[in-house]
C-alpha cells in the first residue's frame, strides 16, 4: 500500500520540440545554409523554449507544415536560439518568436503576418505575393489606439503616431523615445502603464517626448525599423535620454528578469 504521506511523483518533463514528430526540420548552425539553399520556398521560425508566444504557435507552424509536406520545393524550419546563437545572432533575432522566409537561402524577408495555420498556409502558397488567410467571418475592426491607453494615468502626455505624421514629428523633436507594441502583447500590457506616467514626467521637465505605436496597425513603420518583437524601443537620438527613461519603467514596473529579455532597446 502507498504511503498516504507520499507526495505525487513530478510530471514528465517536457519533450524538446525535435523530439517531437512533425514535419518541421529543425536547424542548426551546422545545417542551417546547406538545408536553405536546397528550398526554393522557406519560412522559418526563430525560438526559445520558454516563450509562451512560440508554444502557441508552434502546433499551428506544424500543422501547416504537414499540410504542404508533398511539395518538396516548400519547407518549414525551426531554429532554436537557445542553443544555436550564431544563427539567430547572423540573422538579427532579437525577440521570439521571428519568423523569416528564405528562396534558396537569400533574399530574406520577415513574416509579419499572423500565427494560424491558415495564416502559414495562405503566405507560402505565394510568399512574394501573399494572399490573406481564408476568413468566414468579418475581419475584427482594430481597437482605435487612443482606447488603448486612455484609461492610463498619463496618456495625455503620449504622441500616438502613424506613418502620416511620424517622420515630421521626430523631426521636429530633439529627443524621442519610441515603444512599438502589439495590444495582444502581455509585456507591453505590463509596461504601457508605467511608460504612460514617463511620459507625463518627461513633458512636465521638457526632456522631450514618448511615442507609443501599435505595430500590428502601423506594419510599414515597424517593418522600417526591423521590428520584430514586442516591445521594442528604438530611441532618437540621444542614448541618454533612452536610458534615463527606460531607468525610470524599469524602476516603476518593469524588473522582472524574464519581462526584460523581451525589451528589444534599439537606435534608429
Amino acid at each position: 500500500m502507498q504511503n498516504p504521506q507520499e507526495p505525487p511523483p513530478p510530471p514528465p518533463p517536457e519533450k524538446k520540440w525535435e523530439e517531437v514528430e512533425s514535419e518541421v526540420v529543425h536547424l542548426t548552425d551546422e545545417t542551417f545554409k546547406p538545408f536553405l539553399k536546397k528550398k526554393k520556398h522557406c519560412l522559418v521560425m526563430f525560438y526559445a523554449p520558454w516563450c509562451g508566444h512560440c508554444k502557441k504557435a508552434k502546433p499551428e507552424f506544424m500543422a501547416a507544415a504537414s499540410k504542404l509536406k508533398e511539395d518538396t520545393k516548400v519547407a518549414f524550419a525551426a531554429v532554436d536560439c537557445t542553443v544555436q546563437s550564431g544563427t539567430c545572432s547572423s540573422h538579427d533575432v532579437t525577440g521570439y518568436p521571428t519568423f523569416k522566409y528564405f528562396n534558396y537561402g537569400k533574399n530574406a524577408q520577415k513574416y509579419m503576418g499572423g500565427r494560424q495555420e491558415a495564416d502559414f498556409l495562405a503566405y507560402m502558397q505565394d510568399p512574394l505575393n501573399p494572399a490573406p488567410a481564408p476568413s468566414t467571418a468579418s475581419p475584427p475592426q482594430a481597437e482605435p489606439v487612443e482606447d488603448q491607453w486612455k484609461e492610463m494615468e498619463g496618456w495625455e502626455n503620449l504622441q500616438l503616431l502613424t506613418k502620416n505624421n511620424f517622420v515630421e514629428n521626430i523631426a521636429k523633436n530633439a529627443q524621442t523615445l519610441v515603444m512599438f507594441y502589439a495590444p495582444w502583447c502581455g509585456h507591453c500590457k505590463k509596461m504601457k502603464p508605467d511608460f504612460a506616467l514617463a511620459a507625463r514626467t518627461v513633458v512636465n521637465l521638457g526632456l522631450g517626448q514618448l511615442v507609443a505605436i501599435d505595430a500590428t496597425q502601423e506594419r510599414d513603420l515597424a517593418s522600417q525599423y526591423g521590428v520584430s518583437g514586442y516591445p521594442t524601443l528604438p530611441s532618437e537620438p540621444a542614448l541618454g535620454f533612452a536610458g534615463t527613461c527606460l531607468s525610470w519603467v524599469r524602476t516603476h514596473h518593469w524588473q522582472r528578469s524574464e519581462a526584460s529579455d523581451h525589451l528589444n532597446v534599439e537606435k534608429l
